[in-house]
């Protein structure tokens, strides 16, 4: 048999090289892929601060009026001192909760000192029609499932979307017996968390056993071991 030349010798040495190269960078992509590296695609969810619960995959397909009843009344006192914050209310039709009560509930709730004007160093007032910066609506569950989209409440909680606190009137009226607060103070919970998310204030943990739960803690889902709270300051002093 022939022995190769120096240059065969070459030419094959460097086809093996190739090939050994090509086979290790097909295997690396498919390392990559599987430990969701560069060539994966990350899931995307929204990024509004409501998040009482995930994301859902697909919208909902039930129905619901989708009116809205505004409140119309004239505009409410300045409470706080700090950098004005301005809000509307609404109520859906068929929710049975006529919009003059839902605001007057929402009214002594947000100008209560122990709120967020207390806790942000704000003020607060509430304004009829569009040139309020945030807007509290009270829905069915179903209407709610809609304006929470891409969350997944599931007819059942609240949330916050884009400058809008959504209040579940299946809440509003039953309360949530794992928060371990009667109706009234859950209702004083439910506006003070939801407009807190729209405030930009995020969900955080009990800080520790026996100790009052923050108003940003999901209190509709437990509480425990941190004892009920519904006010965002409530050591501060009452007027």
């Amino acid at each position: 048999m022939r022995r190769p030349t120096r240059a065969q010798i070459l030419r094959r040495w460097g086809l093996a090289t190739a090939l050994f190269v090509v086979v290790a960078v097909l295997t690396w992509g498919l390392v990559l892929r599987d430990r969701g590296g560069p060539s994966s695609t990350a899931d995307t969810t929204s990024t509004a601060p409501s998040t009482t619960v995930p994301a859902s995959t697909a919208p909902p397909t039930t129905g619901s009026t989708g009116v809205f009843t505004p409140d119309a009344s004239p505009p409410g006192p300045v409470v706080g001192a700090g950098p004005p914050r301005t809000y509307r209310v609404e109520v859906e039709e068929g929710t049975g909760v006529a919009i003059e009560e839902f605001t007057a509930e929402v009214e002594r709730i947000l100008s209560d000192p122990r709120g967020w004007t207390a806790a942000d160093g704000l003020s607060l007032q509430r304004l009829p029609g569009a040139a309020a910066e945030m807007t509290i609506t009270l829905a069915t569950p179903a209407t709610v499932d809609l304006l929470c989209y891409p969350l997944d409440t599931d007819g059942d909680v609240s949330c916050a979307q884009e400058g809008r606190a959504i209040i579940n009137v299946r809440r509003w009226n039953e309360g949530a017996e794992p928060s371990q607060l009667p109706p009234g103070p859950y209702r004083e919970y439910l506006i003070s968390h939801e407009v807190g998310h729209v405030l930009g204030h995020h969900h955080v943990p009990c800080p520790g056993p026996g100790e009052l739960a923050p108003v940003m803690l999901q209190q509709t889902l437990g509480i425990v071991p941190c004892a009920p709270n519904p006010w965002p300051a409530p050591d501060a002093l009452a007027g």
